[in-house]
C-alpha cells in the first residue's frame, strides 16, 4: 500500500462490480416488460376461455325441462367477453413473439385458436349455420294449401 501512487486505480474496488459498464450518459438497460405483458395476456385469456364455458352451461343448462332462451343481458355479457378473451390472446402472442420465447409463443398460438373455436362454438345465443327461408313477397298471397295448386304457387 505504501508503495502505491494516490491517482493509481489498480487497488481501488469497483462500487458497481455485477452491471456492466455503460457508455458516458447512457442509462444502464431495464428490464423488459413485454414477458410480462405476455405471461398477464395468455393467463387472463384462458381463464376467459374457462369463462365462456361456464356462460354457455349457465344459459343453456336445464335438466329434464325445455330448452332456455338467453336473454339479452346474457348475450351482452357474452360478447364483452368473448371480445375480452380474444383481444387478450391476441396481445400476448403478440407480446411473446416480441419476446422471441418458443414455448410462450407456441402457447399464444394455442390459446388463440382454442379461444376462437370456444367463443364460436359456445356462443349465446348459438349462431344458426342455416338460413330461414325469406319471407313470401307482400303482394302474393300465403298459400295454406300444403300443395301444388293454382291458389298458392310454389306450393
Amino acid at each position: 500500500m505504501a508503495d502505491a501512487r494516490h491517482d493509481d486505480d489498480r487497488r481501488t474496488p469497483d462500487p458497481v462490480r455485477v452491471t456492466a459498464p455503460t457508455a458516458i450518459g447512457q442509462r444502464p438497460p431495464r428490464r423488459s416488460l413485454v414477458r410480462p405483458l405476455a405471461s398477464l395476456c395468455l393467463t387472463v385469456g384462458a381463464m376467459l376461455i374457462v369463462t365462456l364455458f361456464g356462460q354457455h352451461f349457465a344459459v343453456y343448462f336445464s335438466i329434464g325441462g325445455p330448452g332456455n332462451v338467453a336473454t339479452e343481458a346474457e348475450q351482452n355479457r357474452y360478447v364483452v367477453t368473448a371480445t375480452a378473451c380474444l383481444v387478450l390472446l391476441v396481445i400476448g402472442t403478440g407480446a411473446a413473439i416480441a419476446t422471441r420465447r418458443h414455448v410462450l409463443t407456441a402457447l399464444g398460438m394455442v390459446l388463440v385458436v382454442v379461444g376462437v373455436v370456444v367463443a364460436v362454438g359456445f356462443a349465446v345465443p348459438p349462431h344458426d349455420w342455416e338460413r330461414d327461408p325469406p319471407p313470401p313477397p307482400a303482394d302474393r298471397p300465403i298459400c295454406r294449401s300444403g300443395g301444388d295448386s293454382d291458389d298458392g304457387p310454389g306450393g
